[in-house]
């Protein structure tokens, strides 16, 4: 009788540690798969982030392509400024005409352009006619 007990005791036991392995074991494969899914996360996220790496060197290479562009574009308009305004300078007609449009925006009359800028009547008129303020 005591031989019955134990051998119920002792496959009780074996149960009891089958079972606590069997649950183990479970934990441990959704742990796994967990860890799977994570190690998936991981990877997806660093092919993101090398993207992002590349596209940002791109966008920083054609921003520094834009910046010398724009610097030489800055360049070209000083030279052309400088150059526009020796030309203005050293032009006699363009003053007078840049004499005449001041005197239209000051209110002068066709025959007084010609008379004080010698220019022709035509032209004056012409002057007259772009250059007059609108009246309010």
């Amino acid at each position: 009788m005591i031989e019955l007990i134990l051998a119920a005791a002792a496959a009780a036991v074996s149960l009891a540690a089958l079972l606590y392995a069997w649950t183990c074991h479970r934990k441990i494969k959704g742990v796994e798969r967990k860890q799977d899914a994570l190690s998936l996360l991981l990877k997806e996220a660093e092919r993101q982030r090398d993207g992002l790496r590349r596209e940002l060197n791109e966008l920083r290479s054609g921003a520094l392509g834009v910046g010398r562009k724009v610097k030489g574009l800055e360049e070209q308009l000083a030279h052309t400024q400088a150059r526009q305004d020796e030309m203005s300078h050293n032009d006699p007609d363009a003053r007078l005409y840049s004499r005449a449009m001041k005197m239209v925006e000051l209110g002068a009359g066709v025959d007084e352009i010609v008379k004080e800028c010698e220019i022709p009547m035509a032209e004056a008129q012409l002057l007259v006619t772009l250059h007059k303020a609108p009246k309010s």
